[in-house]
C-alpha cells in the first residue's frame, strides 16, 4: 500500500497544518509508515509545550526520541511531498481512505483467527465479533493534546463548583452523590447485601432516578423476568402494594386511573431490561454494545453478579471464587471498554448474619477480587430490627465501605418494601431539637 498520502499528511502538519489535522481526527493509527508514526508523535509533544513546529524544533524532538538520522531524512522527504501546508486537502481523503482498509483488514485478520481457534465457545467468538465490529474502527478515536486534558479537567471543577454539576449520573440521592460524585463514566458500583437488604429495589431506584431524566439505562437480570421488575417499578411509581396488583379484588376502583397514568409515564422511560437465561459476561457486553449504539445507553445494571454463568466451559476444578473473580473483573473491564458506569448487586456472605456489626468489603461472598474491581461499594443493612416504623418498613444503612475516589461514611434509607421505594433519612442530632 502506498504512503504518499501519510508522507503528503505528514509534511502539511510539519509545515503548519497539525491543528487542521487534529480537528479532522487525524491520529497516529492512521500512519502505517514507522517513521511517519515517530515524527508524529514528536509533532504532538512539540504542540503540548506550546513551542513552535518547524524543521529544526521537530528534528531535536525526534532526536529526544531516541530516533536517529534516518526519521529526520524521512521528515525532509515528507516536507518536499507537501511544499505549502495548503496541500493538506488534496492527502486528507486518500490518507483516510488507505487508513481505513488497513484497519478493516486488520480486524479481518483477527476475526480469521478467531474462527480457527478451537478453544473458544460460542459466546467468546460472538463477543470477539461484537467487538470488531461494532466498535467501528480505531480512527474514531482522536488525539488529544495534554492541555486540552487538562482544560477539560478544568471546565468539569467549574461546572461542579459553580452550576453543582456531579462528575457522574447522578443516584438520585444527594447525600449519596456528594460522597461518590454520582455514577461516573468508566468506574463499577457495588451495591452488596444479603437476601432482603433491599438491593433490587434501591438498584431499581437509581434505574428511576436516571429515566426519568432522560439517561438510558440497560438492566440485566438473572434473577427476575421483565415482568418481574416491571410489576415492581409498577408498585413503586403508583405507590400501590405490589402484592395488591397481584391479588384478586384488593384494588378500588379510584386506582385504576393512577395506574393507568404511571404505565403511559413508564411506556417512554429509556429503559432497557434483559432477562436473559445462562447470562455470561460476554453476550452482557455484547448486548451492552449493541445498546449504545442504537440506543445511546448511559448506564448499566447487572442483578447480581454471582447469578452469572463464567464464559469458560465449565470446569470440575474450577473454584466458586475463580468464577465470581473473572466475572467481576469482565464487568470492570467492559465499564472502561463502554465509558459507561456498571452498577453490579452482590450477595454478602453468611457470617454477617451472624454478627451485629456493620459489613465490610471483605464480606463479599465468594471472591475477594469484587472488593478490588469496585470503585465504590455499598453494604446495605439493617442495624435493628427492632425499630422498623412498622411490618413494611426498615430503616437500611447504606454503608460505603469503599469508595476510591472519595470518602466512606453511612447513610440511612427507610425502606418502603410494600411499595418497592427507598427513601432518604435526613439525620437528626441533638442540636436539631427545639427547647
Amino acid at each position: 500500500m502506498s504512503t504518499e498520502a501519510e508522507k503528503g499528511v505528514i509534511g502539511c502538519a510539519a509545515l503548519g497544518a497539525l491543528d487542521e489535522c487534529l480537528s479532522e481526527g487525524i491520529n497516529v493509527d492512521y500512519f502505517s509508515h514507522q517513521h511517519n508514526r515517530v515524527i508524529w508523535n514528536s509533532m504532538l509533544k512539540i504542540a503540548e509545550q506550546n513551542k513552535p513546529i518547524d524543521t529544526t524544533t521537530l528534528s531535536h524532538q525526534i532526536q529526544e526520541d531516541g530516533n536517529g538520522i534516518e526519521c529526520i531524512s524521512h521528515l525532509i522527504s515528507c516536507e518536499e511531498s507537501a511544499p505549502v501546508s495548503g496541500n493538506l486537502g488534496y492527502w486528507l481523503p486518500t490518507l483516510k481512505k488507505d487508513a481505513l482498509r488497513r484497519i478493516y483488514r486488520e480486524k479481518i485478520m483477527r476475526l480469521t483467527q478467531a474462527l480457527d481457534d478451537p478453544t473458544l465457545d460460542a459466546s467468546e467468538i460472538v463477543g470477539k465479533f461484537e467487538a470488531e465490529i461494532l466498535d467501528g474502527n480505531n480512527l474514531d478515536q482522536k488525539d488529544t493534546t495534554r492541555s486540552k486534558e487538562m482544560q477539560r479537567l478544568l471546565e468539569y471543577i467549574e461546572d461542579v463548583q459553580y452550576k453543582g454539576k456531579t462528575f457522574g449520573v447522578s443516584t438520585g440521592f444527594s447525600d449519596l452523590d456528594r460522597m461518590i460524585s454520582g455514577f461516573e463514566e468508566g468506574k463499577m458500583y457495588v451495591v452488596c447485601g444479603r437476601p432482603g437488604a433491599g438491593k433490587t429495589t434501591l438498584a431499581q431506584c437509581f434505574a428511576y432516578n436516571m429515566v426519568s431524566k432522560g439517561i438510558a439505562t440497560l438492566i440485566f437480570s438473572a434473577e427476575m423476568t421483565v415482568d418481574q421488575l416491571n410489576l415492581r417499578m409498577l408498585s413503586a411509581q403508583a405507590r400501590i402494594n405490589s402484592r395488591d396488583l397481584t391479588t384478586p379484588n384488593t384494588l378500588k376502583k379510584a386506582d385504576f386511573p393512577r395506574i393507568g397514568q404511571c404505565v403511559g409515564e413508564m411506556v417512554k422511560w429509556p429503559i432497557h431490561i434483559r432477562d436473559d437465561s445462562d447470562m455470561t459476561v460476554n453476550k452482557i457486553r455484547a448486548i451492552a454494545r449493541r445498546m449504545k449504539k442504537s440506543h445511546g445507553i448511559k448506564a448499566i445494571i447487572v442483578d447480581y453478579l454471582q447469578l452469572l454463568t463464567s464464559d469458560k466451559s465449565k470446569s470440575a476444578n474450577e473454584k466458586g471464587y475463580e468464577r465470581v473473580g473473572a466475572i467481576s473483573s469482565g464487568l470492570k473491564n467492559m465499564s472502561k471498554e463502554l465509558n459507561l458506569p456498571v452498577i453490579a448487586l452482590a450477595q454478602l456472605n453468611r457470617e454477617t448474619e451472624k454478627s451485629e456489626r456493620r459489613p465490610r468489603a471483605s464480606d463479599l461472598r465468594e471472591s475477594g477480587q469484587i472488593e478490588q474491581d469496585a470503585d465504590a461499594i455499598l453494604a446495605l443493612w439493617e442495624p435493628d430490627e427492632t425499630k422498623r416504623p412498622s411490618i413494611d418498613h426498615s430503616i437500611i444503612e447504606a454503608a460505603i465501605v469503599k469508595n476510591r475516589y472519595g470518602s466512606t461514611g453511612n447513610i440511612n434509607f427507610l425502606f418502603k418494601k410494600d411499595i418497592g421505594v427507598f427513601e432518604p433519612i435526613s439525620p437528626i442530632s441533638d442540636e436539631d431539637v427545639p427547647r
